[in-house]
């Protein structure tokens, strides 16, 4: 029987300014705290902890409190070898790791990144390293309104799930830069960057 736990999720819309402020923010809380980047499948048998987030350059980044995974211990215990027998594969969640899924361009804006984390039951250490990591991703963030898709009008109604840090809310404010995009129909500004009018050009 696999392991219960407790998923946690949230939104996030992080440009590269952002995600060095974000993680500024994470290792003033929790030094200890070392970035895994998936785009070092291709490249080395073996991933490395590195020390900051610019170093990565993977669309997906796991996050680990070394405090309760040792770098030892997460080769041992999470890093498997690929099916294609290519490199290898890691976990993303579960105890001592949270993982950022990072935000890219699209078409009409930014397409919307991600924090998750899954603490198993009863592991505490898991529970406050994730809690610490998410309040910092939701202190810098400020809530998002929705856009219509087809008329370009702002809605009111923010989703405290949904989260945009200062450089992405300023730059994707319904401007030439464009609006914050999670879908093709769900599309959105920073509650504060409206422009006047109510309306994204």
């Amino acid at each position: 029987m696999s392991q219960r736990s407790t998923l946690h999720q949230l939104v996030l819309f992080l440009t590269a300014a952002d995600e060095d402020r974000l993680a500024e923010e994470l290792l003033s809380r929790v030094p200890e705290l070392r970035f895994v980047d998936t785009a070092d499948q291709e490249s080395t048998p073996r991933p490395r902890f590195r020390t900051t987030l610019r170093e990565c350059t993977g669309r997906h980044v796991t996050i680990v409190d070394t405090r309760i995974v040792s770098e030892d211990r997460f080769h041992e215990d999470y890093v498997v070898p690929n099916p294609s027998g290519r490199y290898w594969v890691y976990a993303m969640v579960g105890s001592g790791l949270a993982n950022l899924l990072r935000c890219v361009p699209t078409e009409g804006g930014l397409l919307n990144g991600e924090l998750r984390a899954s603490v198993p039951t009863g592991d505490t250490e898991t529970a406050a390293v994730v809690d610490e990591i998410f309040r910092a991703a939701r202190a810098g963030g400020t809530r998002v309104v929705p856009v219509d898709v087809e008329t370009g009008q702002f809605g009111s109604r923010s989703d405290r799930k949904i989260l945009a840090w200062p450089d992405a809310a300023g730059r994707f404010d319904g401007g030439p830069s464009g609006v914050l995009v999670n879908s093709a129909t769900a599309w959105f500004v920073a509650r504060r960057s409206r422009r006047q009018g109510g309306a994204a050009s």
